[in-house]
C-alpha cells in the first residue's frame, strides 16, 4: 500500500540530520540507489529501491509547499513509499502536515522525532525507526 512515513517534531529537533542517515541505513540493508543529490544540497531528494519498491526520502522543507512539491515529485517518480519530515503541528492548517494529508491515496504513518541530549544517537534510533517502519511494508 502506498505510504507516506513522516518524522514529525518541533523545529531544529534534528529531523533533517535524523532523514539524512536514512538512505545509507537503506542501501546497507540491501537498497539499490536509484538517484540522490544527498551531499550536493543541504535539502535532497533520493529514490531507491528494493523488491521492485520504489522508496523516496525528501528533507525539503518546513513549509506547505516545499514538503507538498517535493513529495508530488517523489510519487511522480513512482514511489510507493515517501519519507519526509514534518513540524509537531500547523500554524494556521496549511504547514507540513497539510501538505502530507493532499496526498489522500496514500497511507500516512507518523514517527515521533526523539529528544536527547545525545542528538547522534537519538538521530540514529529514529532513522533505524523509519527503517523499520519501510521494511514492514517491503
Amino acid at each position: 500500500m502506498a505510504t507516506i512515513i513522516a518524522l514529525r517534531g518541533r523545529a531544529n529537533c534534528g529531523k533533517s540530520e535524523t532523514i539524512r542517515i536514512l538512505p545509507e541505513l537503506l542501501v546497507q540493508n540491501g537498497y539499490q540507489q536509484i538517484r540522490s543529490n544527498l551531499g550536493t544540497h543541504v535539502d535532497f531528494t533520493a529514490v531507491l529501491e528494493k523488491n521492485r519498491t520504489l522508496v523516496g526520502i525528501t528533507s525539503a522543507g518546513d513549509t506547505f509547499d516545499l514538503v507538498h512539491d517535493s513529495l508530488q515529485e517523489l510519487i511522480d517518480d513512482g514511489c510507493e513509499i515517501c519519507v519526509c519530515a514534518c513540524r509537531t503541528h500547523d500554524r494556521g492548517g496549511h504547514g507540513t502536515n497539510a501538505a502530507i494529508d493532499t496526498f489522500a491515496e496514500y497511507q500516512k504513518r507518523y514517527v515521533e522525532k526523539t529528544i536527547s541530549s545525545d542528538h547522534a544517537q537519538a538521530n540514529r534510533a529514529d532513522a533505524q525507526r523509519i527503517l523499520d517502519e519501510i521494511e514492514n511494508l517491503v
